[in-house]
């Protein structure tokens, strides 16, 4: 499939297969209002001056919301370079932070991040990007998690974007992996290796591409994209990484 990610490390921030069951618990306020797009673009994390005050101040950031076990410690802001970071701490515990969005897949296919990490001695990284998609009009959707009253968790299918163990089969996407009480997920490989680690590096990803591939009996012009965010998978060992400018285009 083609390949929407950059060969070179970036300047700067230009624009976390979650199949374990996460614990159902909420940890802070009521749902905030959903993210629409305008103009076509959706800055889903900055992070901007409200989300770093929150995250500094151990509250939650405006917008988002959390599921999980997730460590005091986990989320924390820092200087990277020359660039502002939300820097994702993995002990073991697994964990979610997301926004909600109202967005249309046709629409704005199109998600960008940056990040900058050392990888994990084994595995794929921890911690990935996600997006929740639903069908607005076909199959019922499930819930991923269930996050206090909010539906932000019922969806119908998962994307997760991972930092692989190696460069290897980076543009690879793993799946459909098949649950019968969550949605179905595909892992979609970004980037890996060690000779990548330790420098900033901006990705981009068309969605619908990869929703197409994984379910090419799906009607694209149904599916609306209902969550962003960052997922924390169990590690072994440490493991954390630096993520910026995750932004939904069109």
């Amino acid at each position: 499939m083609d390949r929407q990610s950059t060969d070179t490390p970036a300047r700067g921030p230009a624009a976390v297969w979650l199949f374990a069951v996460i614990a159902l618990s909420l940890i802070g306020c009521a749902p905030a209002r959903d993210a629409a797009p305008l103009g076509g673009s959706l800055s889903v994390l900055g992070p901007d001056q409200a989300f770093i005050e929150a995250v500094s101040q151990g509250a939650l950031p405006p917008g988002w919301e959390i599921s999980g076990d997730m460590p005091e410690d986990a989320l924390s802001i820092h200087q990277v370079e020359k660039f502002r970071a939300l820097s994702v701490r993995a002990d073991g515990r697994q964990f979610a932070l997301i926004r909600r969005t109202q967005a249309s897949l046709l629409a704005t296919p199109f998600l960008s991040w940056a990040w900058h990490t050392q990888p994990p001695n084994s595995g794929a990284h921890p911690v990935r990007i996600i997006v929740g998609l639903a069908d607005r009009v076909g199959k019922p959707a499930k819930h991923w998690w269930q996050v206090g009253n909010s539906d932000a968790g019922k969806v119908t299918r998962i994307i997760e974007m991972t930092w692989n163990e190696t460069a290897l089969g980076r543009g690879s996407v793993i799946g459909p992996h098949a649950d019968g009480a969550h949605p179905e997920s595909a892992r979609y490989v970004a980037r890996g290796g060690g000779e990548q680690a330790n420098r900033w590096w901006v990705d981009a990803v068309d969605l619908s591409l990869i929703h197409r591939q994984v379910w090419p009996k799906d009607d694209p012009a149904n599916m609306d994209i209902r969550f962003i965010g960052i997922a924390v998978h169990g590690a072994k060992r440490p493991a954390a990484m630096n993520v910026a400018a995750i932004r939904l285009m069109r």
